[in-house]
């Protein structure tokens, strides 16, 4: 007797436990990608998974990344920003135009000469976080595997956060790894073109103005 009644206690606290834990479809929100999307904005990297080993290696060999997301002119494409730095010396930056449909993107990144084709998909999550879901392409239009990234506003995240970020990556077939990055981003290379530029417009019109200036006697 004591042990049927164990059993049903068992039963009801596993059926408990089942119901208070999120599906893999409430878990998992493809945000439509329009101009009320609340992607915009600039994003730092806190962690990632991949689907594949073999993957491993090269999101390993990033040591931070930020990306910043604006809207364009035109509905159905976003402009990128983005800035890997893969040691204390050396940081990648460029830009990108990522081309919207519904709930997917595509983009096409050149990276030392190099295009890199990507699509992408991104997902509710924790308020101020991104999940961003990165296939990238072969030559062939095939897919080499999968990246599961989550960014915050901050670089930082809860412990709470993380475990759903983790859950999150079950429900979409992510193995259960993962790469913390640090916040040591690499500086926005388009601030010093900038200073660059203003600096540049100063002298010539400081040129200008000593050319106007009539010679002293």
């Amino acid at each position: 007797m004591m042990a049927a009644q164990l059993v049903v206690a068992l039963l009801a606290f596993t059926s408990l436990s089942a119901a208070s834990e999120p599906d893999c479809k409430e878990l998992v929100r493809p945000l439509v990608l329009d101009s009320h999307s609340p992607i915009y904005g600039k994003w730092i990297l806190h962690v990632g998974s991949w689907d594949k080993h073999d993957l491993k290696t090269d999101l390993k060999s990033v040591h931070s990344s930020w990306v910043e997301l604006s809207p364009t002119s035109d509905s159905g494409v976003i402009s990128l920003y983005w800035a890997d730095r893969l040691s204390e010396e050396k940081c990648l930056q460029g830009t990108a135009n990522i081309t919207i449909s519904g709930i997917t993107s595509h983009a096409a990144f050149i990276i030392n000469g190099h295009t890199s084709y990507h699509d992408g998909k991104y997902y509710g999550t924790c308020s101020d976080c991104l999940l961003s879901e990165d296939t990238t392409l072969l030559s062939d239009g095939k897919s080499k595997g999968r990246y599961l990234f989550l960014f915050t506003r901050t670089g930082a995240l809860e412990p709470s956060e993380m475990e759903t970020f983790k859950k999150q990556a079950e429900c979409l077939g992510f193995l259960p790894e993962h790469h913390f990055v640090s916040t040591d981003l690499c500086p926005d290379d388009r601030e010093s073109t900038t200073t660059a530029a203003e600096k540049t417009e100063e002298d010539q019109a400081e040129e200008a103005q000593a050319e106007e200036q009539p010679a002293e006697n």
